[in-house]
């Protein structure tokens, strides 16, 4: 008797906690869900790590809200990370949940327990590949060619039965033809280049002193002519080459010019603006006379 009294008391007892309970749970506000959800990406599928967005207003909340001690495990995925990220200037928070699906099709996630607040479910639309492809699946093509693939070869087979051909013309004398072709090309080019800068003293003659003028002309003689005779006449003096022009006759008015030049920069001699005139003009008949000698002779002279 008196245990039957005893299971009767503890049959209540539990009744009563689970009742409690109960209670408990129904007691907990559940918040509607926000009318904006953001998943990034935006369309994903099976695999993907995706993250969803969305704000929570807590304006009319007294309690701090906090993120769930353990993540929800789901049956078709994996949450990350569940984070809850207060507002600045007001009250309420954006909730970022990481998560991974495993399963397509619409799947939904459990209420989130927020501290006071439980969230409502959440659904989840998980995409498939299949269903989003929009071209049917192509049958296996022929192996692709290298684009250009014929050219290349036509090309390499070409070399290769050219080579011996300019190996013998390299021997019998192609090198030199070579070598030539480029003197001619840069010699031209150099000339072109003093005619240039004669041109720009020429526009300049009657605003330049006489000792610039002269230092000028005689630098851009010594340049051209150090690659037309010898490299060395760079840094001769005007005596060496009065000794080199008078045994290479082309040019030999150019020392003319010399002379006068270092005695207007050295010895302070006065000319005026008719004698500029007079030795540019003799500068461009001797470098024209030794433009043309050089290549009657087809080489350079030698001092």
């Amino acid at each position: 008797m008196r245990g039957r009294r005893f299971w009767c008391i503890g049959f209540c007892i539990l009744l009563f906690d689970l009742f409690s309970l109960s209670s408990e749970e129904k007691a907990i506000p559940v918040l509607p869900l926000p009318d904006q959800l953001l998943f990034i990406p935006s369309t994903y599928f099976v695999g993907d790590r995706v993250t969803l967005r969305f704000s929570l207003d807590t304006s009319s909340i007294e309690e701090e809200l906090h993120p769930p001690r353990m993540v929800p495990s789901l049956s078709w995925g994996v949450v990350h990370q569940i984070q809850l990220i207060p507002f600045k200037g007001k009250k309420g928070y954006e909730v970022h949940i990481s998560f991974t699906p495993y399963k397509t099709g619409r799947q939904i996630f459990p209420y989130l327990e927020l501290g006071p607040l439980r969230l409502e479910q959440i659904p989840v639309q998980v995409s498939s590949l299949l269903q989003t492809a929009r071209e049917v699946p192509q049958p296996i093509r022929d192996q692709a060619m290298i684009p250009y693939l014929n050219v290349l070869l036509l090309l390499g087979i070409g070399i290769f039965l050219a080579t011996p051909l300019i190996y013998l013309l390299w021997k019998r004398g192609l090198h030199a033809v070579l070598v030539l072709s480029w003197d001619r090309y840069r010699g031209k080019r150099l000339y072109r280049q003093l005619l240039r800068k004669l041109d720009h003293l020429e526009h300049r003659i009657s605003t330049m002193e006489p000792n610039i003028f002269y230092s000028s002309l005689q630098e851009n003689l010594r340049s051209y002519l150090s690659h037309r005779w010898n490299p060395k006449i760079i840094a001769y003096t005007t005596t060496e080459i009065g000794k080199l022009l008078g045994v290479n006759h082309p040019g030999s008015g150019l020392l003319e010019v010399f002379q006068r030049g270092d005695k207007v920069r050295f010895a302070g001699m006065e000319v005026n603006t008719h004698v500029l005139r007079s030795d540019l003009l003799a500068v461009r008949q001797g470098v024209d006379e030794v433009e043309r000698t050089f290549w009657q002779q087809g080489r350079k002279v030698k001092g």
